[in-house]
């Protein structure tokens, strides 16, 4: 329904051949799509946040090219904006493209690719962000929302989102991030990390991108390598460690990255019970939802133990 749409608007108003356009995702916000134009890929996407979101979101972008950090850049096709109000079925839409990365996600089966290397890529990526974070957008603060239809969900992530709100914000630890900031949201071409999946940057702590790299290749790098005991260890201090050849740790860093893994698993188990249908789950979905429960109602904060072999990094300044 969509891609012949896309195609009659992309069509009208580029007076050019379209090709090969093909749906990669429709979620909750968002409908993603690729197409050729004269031989070269590129991503469009159509949102349905505000307008005036998607305009800073494609701005900050910009800026962060400009600043030197690689990442699937907004395109501007002649007879089109950046960012385009549309109406597709009655719904209004803002649509917008970009450039495709060119390269593919990384292979967490590969140790290659998966390796310390690469974790320390990751990390020093991630600070380099930081560094150059403090422009003025107009985007969203603080935490993601969340709307559970069970009380005690909700009550759990207001507490923690209470506490993690109790830190004082500056310069140095609050700004505009990523905020999705996992191995699915960035592709490797020629050895480098190169970004996309913008849509969710938000002003928050710097530690919340951390929270959210170590909480998806943890989980992800133990289930993909039960074998490599050691790996939670390896993944932590080759991250920090690039994080830290272009920016300090803090303690009260530390003490944030432990408030936003149990934000992050609130955040997952909501998502996860909207998405996922019983009738078509596997095993594994039923017992990452049974865990993820079992850790919200104990108030578990995930990877502690492990992290804490590694808080000597985290240094008392701010």
């Amino acid at each position: 329904m969509y891609i012949e749409k896309i195609k009659e608007i992309l069509g009208r108003y580029l007076n050019r051949e379209i090709r090969d356009i093909c749906l990669q995702s429709e979620g909750f916000q968002n409908i993603v799509f690729t197409f050729k134009l004269d031989q070269m890929q590129y991503v469009g996407r159509l949102s349905c946040k505000q307008k005036k979101w998607i305009k800073a979101e494609i701005e900050w972008m910009d800026f962060l090219q400009n600043n030197g950090i690689r990442l699937a850049a907004p395109i501007q096709f002649h007879g089109l904006d950046k960012v385009n109000g549309i109406t597709i079925n009655q719904e209004r839409y803002v649509l917008s493209f970009f450039q495709h990365t060119g390269g593919r996600p990384v292979d967490v089966l590969d140790q290659a690719q998966w390796n310390g290397e690469f974790f320390y890529e990751w990390g020093s990526k991630l600070a380099f962000l930081h560094n150059i974070s403090g422009a003025n957008f107009d985007r969203p603060e603080g935490s993601a929302s969340i709307s559970s239809d069970e009380k005690w969900v909700n009550d759990c992530y207001k507490s923690l989102n209470k506490q993690l709100n109790n830190f004082p914000k500056t310069p140095n630890n609050f700004g505009l991030i990523h905020n999705d900031f996992h191995q699915g949201n960035f592709h490797m071409v020629e050895g480098e990390i190169v970004l996309f999946d913008f849509d969710d940057c938000a002003y928050q702590f710097f530690a919340q991108d951390l929270a959210v790299s170590i909480y998806h290749a943890l989980w992800t790098g133990t289930a993909f390598h039960p074998e490599w005991e050691d790996f939670p260890n390896y993944f932590l201090t080759h991250l920090l460690k690039g994080y830290l050849s272009k920016r300090h740790l803090s303690e009260d860093t530390y003490d944030r990255i432990l408030i936003l893994l149990q934000m992050r698993e609130i955040v997952l188990f909501t998502l996860f019970k909207e998405k996922w249908k019983p009738e078509n789950m596997e095993e594994w979905q039923f017992e990452k939802l049974r865990e993820l429960e079992s850790n919200i109602l104990e108030k578990r904060i995930p990877y502690e133990k492990e992290l804490e072999k590694v808080k000597h990094y985290f240094v008392v300044v701010d």
